[in-house]
């Protein structure tokens, strides 16, 4: 069946053309009829980015929610897969995450979470569209039953440590430069003050959203300002998020750049090694696999082989072997470096600040 709103990743389109704030009434609305289940009182959880235009779809998207009913939860700009985590953590029935990701700032959208924090259903995309077409004023609330609308001041705080309780409880980032370009949008506050908390030295761009500048210039799509600052600051890695903080690049300390299907090669071969991998392979989109061309994801397949990072050399892709086995050593041996005797003797020999994060590993993990 055909499809009006919903596209690959729920609704996004021009803001103030496409997305009005009737069409976010609407939506609210109709997502709010269709997870209405139950006698509870129900809740909705609402972030957003940057962009100018968040603020007419958020209201709108309120007024929606709460006139047939749901009370809505606002965290203000939070990354998506914050919003995410805290529809489940809050036991919210429906997540809304305002934002067209890398686009730039004049489009928006609107992309929505089932109660367990993940994408809804063909399904369930299928018959809120259904809703929002028909006539819905039978089924709003009475005026008693109306639904109430809160900020949620700690939602950042919240979801710092969720972050990091992902993380071995005693891993410390002390030592580290890191240079972190947020894309002017909805990481801007979270991904700083996380990594400081783990002890990293942060030095933050793409940090001044003024309603316009998400993505320019900056970010995951344009990361040439990262990898320039990494090399005037000396730092030990970079990283760049894009608008909605749903993806990373990574620029190493010799200013190569590391894309998302590279890092998902490292990791794998990473839990390969310890086990971690259900089958030895992984799964990826078309996207990705289209990238199998290039070193790092030679070995990204779905058959039971082991994961490899192949050596063959590439124009378009500038990534050493050297600084391939350079990152690979970053993810695999962060945590182990910390706590082995040879890197304490190391920093109680030279308690001087040690610049470069590749060295202090070699010499961790080197017999």
């Amino acid at each position: 069946m055909p499809r009006k709103y919903f596209g690959t990743d729920g609704i996004r389109g021009r803001a103030n053309g496409i997305i009005t704030a009737d069409l976010a009434l609407r939506v609210g609305q109709a997502a709010g009829v269709a997870f209405r289940r139950g006698d509870h009182r129900h809740r909705v959880v609402i972030g957003k980015d940057t962009r100018l235009s968040g603020y007419m779809i958020e209201y709108g998207l309120v007024a929606g929610f709460t006139s047939v009913g749901m009370d809505a939860f606002l965290l203000g700009p939070m990354p998506t897969p914050a919003v995410a985590m805290l529809t489940r953590s809050m036991r919210a029935d429906l997540g809304v995450m305002i934002s067209a990701s890398h686009n730039p700032y004049d489009d928006n959208g609107i992309k929505l979470f089932g109660p367990d924090g993940y994408k809804l259903s063909d399904d369930v995309e299928l018959e809120i569209e259904r809703l929002i077409e028909s006539d819905l004023a039978k089924k709003l609330a009475k005026s008693a039953a109306l639904g109430r609308a809160k900020r949620i001041d700690d939602a950042q705080a919240r979801y710092i440590e969720f972050a990091k309780r992902t993380l071995p409880r005693n891993l410390s980032l002390e030592g580290l430069r890191v240079v972190v370009d947020c894309a002017n949008g909805a990481a801007y506050r979270v991904i700083p003050d996380a990594l400081w908390e783990l002890g990293a030295e942060v030095i933050p761009i793409g940090v001044d959203p003024d309603g316009f500048n998400i993505n320019k210039d900056c970010g995951s799509t344009e990361p040439e300002a990262l990898r320039r600052k990494v090399l005037e600051l000396r730092a030990d890695i970079g990283i760049a998020l894009d608008g909605d903080a749903d993806r990373v690049v990574i620029v190493d300390e010799l200013g190569h750049l590391v894309d998302g299907d590279q890092l998902l090669a490292v990791i794998a071969e990473s839990w390969h090694k310890e086990g971690r991998l259900a089958k030895p392979g992984i799964c990826a989109s078309k996207a990705s696999i289209s990238a199998a061309s290039r070193p790092a994801i030679s070995s990204c397949r779905t058959t039971p082989r082991p994961a490899t990072v192949s050596s063959r050399p590439c124009k378009s892709w500038r990534w050493s072997r050297r600084s391939a086995n350079r990152f690979r050593r970053f993810v695999i041996a962060s945590t182990r470096c910390r706590r082995s005797p040879r890197m304490s003797a190391i920093r109680t020999a030279n308690p001087t600040r040690m610049r470069g994060c590749a060295p202090r590993l070699r010499a961790a993990t080197s017999v």
